[in-house]
């Protein structure tokens, strides 16, 4: 179980990095955003993941991408585009 959420978070490096670099996110707000879906993706990893776990971790991520949209919006309809907006 731990090899496959390693797995699954190291996926997820490139669009982190992308989201830092571009300044939409901190460096302190990444390592929350990693944490968070580590802890969600554990818990979907369980023998028995429950349906709030999903709806939970779902919602979470609509809240982080309305924050990067609302940012990326900041910062201008010039802003470059880049490996966040297009992961998932």
């Amino acid at each position: 179980m731990a090899d496959t959420v390693q797995y699954i978070m190291e996926e997820m490096v490139p669009e982190l990095e992308d989201l830092e670099k571009r300044e939409i996110f901190s460096k302190k707000e990444i390592k929350q955003i990693v944490k968070k879906r580590t802890h969600f993706e554990y818990l979907l990893k369980r023998r028995a993941a429950l349906k709030t776990d999903y709806l939970r971790y779902i919602e979470y991520e609509r809240q982080v991408d309305t924050l990067r949209r609302h940012r990326k919006k900041m910062q201008g309809d010039d802003a470059v585009h880049g490996t966040a907006d297009t992961a998932g």
